[in-house]
C-alpha cells in the first residue's frame, strides 16, 4: 500500500486540486442558472398593461367650441359625457339677452363640437302677422320641416341633426348647408322659414 502511493503520489497533488477546481465550476453554473434572467419581451408586456390601465384619460378628453351669447366664448377642455349645459357654465353662464329656447342644454358633446348661443330676436313691429306664418328652422318638428315646400322626410331630418351638431341655424341662408339643399330650392322655401 505504502509503495502504490508512493508511485502515484504525484499524479494525485495534479488530479486532486484540478478535480476540486471543476466541481467549483460546476456548481457556480447551476446557482447562476437559477437565477431568473429578465426578458425584454417581459419587460414590454409589462409596460403595455401599465399603459393600458384605466386611469388613461386621453380618449375622454374633448375640445369644444362654444359662441355666441355666453360670457367667455372659446374652445374648451371637456370631459366625455359632459352636456352642453356643463359648456355653458365653463364658459361663464349665457348672457342675458341669450335665447335659451333654442339651446338643447341636455345633448351631449363630442370632440369638435360647435355650439352657438343664440340672442333674443329683436321684436318686430309691423311684421308680427307675416313672421308667426313661417316655420322656425331652430325649433321646428320632424312634421313642421316636412310641411315645408321642397323639404321631405329625409331632409327635415338633415335639419334636426345640423341642429343637433353644430348648432342653431345663425341665418336661413344657412339652411343651404344641407346636403340637397341647393338655391333653386332655397328660392321656393325662403319665404317660409325664419330663424327666430
Amino acid at each position: 500500500m505504502l509503495l502504490w502511493i508512493k508511485n502515484y503520489q504525484k499524479p494525485l497533488f495534479i488530479f486532486i486540486p484540478l478535480i476540486t477546481l471543476l466541481c467549483f465550476f460546476l456548481f457556480n453554473q447551476s446557482t447562476e442558472s437559477s437565477v431568473p434572467v429578465e426578458s425584454p419581451l417581459n419587460n414590454e408586456i409589462t409596460q403595455a398593461s401599465v399603459m393600458d390601465e384605466p386611469g388613461d384619460m386621453t380618449a375622454s378628453v374633448l375640445f369644444v367650441d362654444i359662441k355666441g351669447k355666453v360670457a367667455n366664448e372659446g374652445v374648451y377642455e371637456m370631459e366625455q359625457g359632459d352636456r352642453v349645459i356643463d359648456l355653458i357654465q365653463k364658459a361663464g353662464g349665457e348672457l342675458p339677452d341669450a335665447d335659451m329656447t333654442a339651446v338643447n342644454l341636455a345633448q351631449m358633446l363630442h370632440d369638435e363640437m360647435v355650439i352657438i348661443v343664440p340672442g333674443k330676436p329683436s321684436e318686430q313691429k309691423g311684421d308680427l302677422s307675416t313672421q308667426s306664418d313661417k316655420i322656425n328652422i331652430n325649433r321646428a318638428t320632424q312634421t313642421e320641416l316636412e310641411s315645408i315646400t321642397g323639404i321631405g322626410p329625409s331632409k327635415a331630418t338633415a335639419i334636426i341633426q345640423y341642429r343637433e351638431e353644430n348648432g342653431p341655424f345663425k341665418s336661413i341662408e344657412d339652411i343651404m348647408n344641407i346636403s340637397g339643399i341647393g338655391e333653386k330650392t332655397f328660392d321656393k322655401l325662403k319665404e317660409s322659414i325664419s330663424t327666430y
